[in-house]
């Protein structure tokens, strides 16, 4: 009796560890995958710091108007790229308001940055706009151990994208068609600058990549009243 009893137990004892032993592999690959969806949240959250930093910089280095302590509108030389409404001899486009600190040109129509000329001349200098961030790169090291769990690299582009309308016109149509889409970039300038962060690290399979648009609209002043 003692002897059956026993073969019971260590038949139990088998299948109790076959099964212990079959589930590992699922127990790895649930590990491993949740190790991934953390790599790869982790780099999302890096891009999307790196572009809201580039968005805090002035559109162009031609934007700050430092006399009148405002960011102006730039003009943007005629091209197949951007749109005409947005042409101008003044220093007002269509839809600007004829007032003091509102959205404007500058007195002597200052243009926008070429796209040549984007970027920096070497890393010793910083960064004074967003496109000086074109062709940046950077790298977020691992040095502590609540830090990054890999190595993450961070590759910065900044173009120009068409602004012109499919259909309808800015300055009249009730209904216009714009097709904003990031393969749409071009070399001439038009009023949209499009960043592009795309991030590599060991544990992703592929490159991710989010983007950033930022228009040259300039700024208002906040209107103030002093009372007596």
């Amino acid at each position: 009796m003692k002897k059956a009893m026993s073969m019971i137990e260590l038949v139990f004892a088998i299948v109790i560890m076959g099964i212990v032993v079959m589930s590992l592999p699922l127990v790895l690959t649930q590990v491993q995958n949740s190790n991934s969806f953390a790599l790869r949240q982790e780099v999302i959250l890096s891009i999307r710091t790196k572009l809201s930093y580039i968005l805090s910089y002035q559109w162009d280095q031609n934007t700050y108007d430092a006399t009148a302590d405002i960011e102006r509108v730039l003009n943007v030389p005629t091209s197949a790229d951007t749109d005409t409404d947005f042409n101008t001899s003044t220093i007002r486009r269509k839809g600007h308001v004829l007032a003091d600190g509102r959205r404007r040109l500058w007195d002597d129509l200052n243009v926008s940055t070429t796209k040549a000329n984007f970027g920096v001349a070497n890393a010793t200098i910083l960064e004074g706009d967003i496109d000086d961030f074109d062709v940046d790169s950077e790298i977020k090291t691992v040095t502590a151990l609540d830090d990054f769990i890999f190595n993450v690299e961070l590759n910065t582009t900044v173009n120009y994208i068409k602004d012109t309308l499919s259909n309808g016109n800015y300055a009249s149509s009730k209904d216009i068609t714009f097709t904003f889409n990031p393969s749409n970039s071009t070399t001439n300038s038009t009023n949209i600058k499009m960043i592009k962060v795309t991030a590599t690290a060991n544990g992703i399979e592929k490159p991710i990549f989010m983007y950033a648009f930022s228009s040259n609209i300039g700024q208002s002043k906040v209107i103030k009243k002093t009372w007596q």
